[in-house]
């Protein structure tokens, strides 16, 4: 797995990752990584989110949203992000000096 995809999948992580629903907050941070990916050429694949989700415990539910919202994205559908000021520009920074 490339290191950008490590460390997204880290900050995905770092949420609320027990309920089988993201809060806003999350669920919008976690939208822009994806997106970000996309646009920086390196997607992430279902299988890597659900093998982290299954390696870290994530909750189930929680997972299946994050690899649709990837699915999403990697067909190049249109994807709200309700608050796209939680996906920071320290993420972003850290993300691109991975590639």
């Amino acid at each position: 797995m490339p290191a950008v995809i490590d460390k997204a999948l880290d900050f995905i992580g770092g949420m609320n990752t027990s309920e089988p629903v993201p809060q806003s907050m999350d669920e919008s941070t976690a939208k822009g990584i994806l997106k970000y990916l996309n646009e920086l050429g390196t997607p992430v694949s279902a299988a890597d989110i659900t093998a982290r989700g299954d390696r870290d415990g994530w909750n189930a539910g929680f997972t299946q949203k994050v690899v649709g919202w990837a699915e999403k994205v990697g067909s190049g559908d249109h994807m709200l992000i309700k608050n796209p000021e939680y996906f920071s520009d320290y993420i972003r920074e850290e993300l691109r000096a991975l590639v």
